[in-house]
């Protein structure tokens, strides 16, 4: 009777223990693993290389599971049958089968779902090896499931939104985070036109104008960087700063040209410009305003850093802004 019982927990325990091997190799996210690797935790580097393919794992761990159960209840059963006699058999099957399911299937794979990084860590570099003996029985197999279709694994952006939103239901983030995340994937869709200021309230000064001609304006400057032009605004020659200018007043050097503070280079895009392109644009070119083109080359408004940025985070204001924003005041201006 003690060899039945020690058969029985040795099946259950070999089948459990593929079966929660299997579960947590599952619900280890790759970009987890990734995470792991680039911590450099201990068997973080295995459980990668068992992420990207899969497949070798997956047979070992088939061919096990299999062997404990089909091998294990034929060896199990011939005790049984010598115990309880061949008139009983049928009984002992049913129990058999009740304490797989349920020890050797539902418990392991939930506690191998529940404790998957931990045991993907510790099994991950001696399962690695074991694929690695085993390899000509992994060859074999594959031989038949190498014509099946590959599925490619891509995230969509739906699902990344998805995730943001449980994961601020369960508390992992904050509502400002998940929110950020939602408005990131809004970029792709808006213009440079929808976000940009309008040429109506666009602040400019004339290069045949001198500094004195326009101190007061300087002095009341609500923006650091102002655009410089020849003749009327859709002919911008440069960008000026705000700083160049006060310094030049300090230095009571009132009588020069606003010409020659366009010193900055004039980056200009057109009104359909999705503003995703913006970011890298302003970082490569080392600037924070471009001038907004609409189809004929005419100036239709500006685009700054600030308002791409604003676009992610909210509206970004300080203590001198009277107003929030700017494309309000302009159809303020139009009615």
């Amino acid at each position: 009777m003690s060899s039945l019982l020690y058969a029985i927990i040795i099946m259950l325990l070999g089948s459990g223990f593929f079966s929660a091997t299997e579960s947590a190799f599952f619900s280890v996210p790759i970009n987890k693993a990734k995470i792991l690797a680039n911590q450099k935790k201990r068997g973080a580097e295995y459980l990668l290389r068992i992420k990207k393919d899969m497949r070798p794992i997956i047979s070992v761990l088939v061919v096990f599971t299999n062997i404990f159960n089909i091998a294990g209840s034929i060896f199990v059963g011939a005790i049984a049958a010598e115990v309880f006699g061949s008139s009983s058999i049928g009984i002992f099957s049913a129990v058999l089968t009740f304490l797989v399911i349920i020890f050797a299937e539902i418990i392991p794979k939930s506690v191998g779902e529940t404790f998957a990084v931990p045991m993907g860590l510790i099994l991950a570099k001696p399962l690695f090896y074991i694929a690695k003996i085993f390899s000509p029985l992994i060859f074999i197999v594959e031989l038949f499931t190498k014509s099946l279709p590959k599925k490619k694994k891509t995230i969509s952006e739906e699902e990344i939104r998805t995730l943001s939103n449980l994961g601020f239901l369960e508390g992992v983030i904050e509502e400002d985070e998940k929110e950020m995340i939602n408005r990131v994937f809004l970029l792709n869709d808006l213009t440079a036109k929808d976000v940009m200021t309008p040429r109506i309230i666009v602040t400019a000064f004339n290069a045949d104008k001198k500094l004195k001609e326009v101190e007061k304006e300087i002095y009341s400057l609500s923006h650091s960087r102002i655009p410089i032009f020849k003749e009327n605004l859709d002919n911008v020659i440069g960008i000026c700063h705000q700083r160049d200018l006060l310094i030049s007043l300090a230095k009571e050097e009132k009588e020069k040209s606003l010409l020659s503070f366009a010193n900055r280079e004039v980056i200009t895009i057109s009104e359909a410009q999705k503003i995703d392109k913006l970011i890298p644009l302003f970082q490569k070119q080392r600037c924070h305003l471009a001038i907004v083109k609409d189809e004929f080359g005419g100036t239709s408004g500006i685009i700054t850093l600030e308002d791409v940025l604003e676009q992610i985070i909210g509206n970004i204001v300080d203590e001198t802004d009277k107003i929030t924003n700017l494309r309000e005041k302009a159809k303020k201006n139009k009615n």
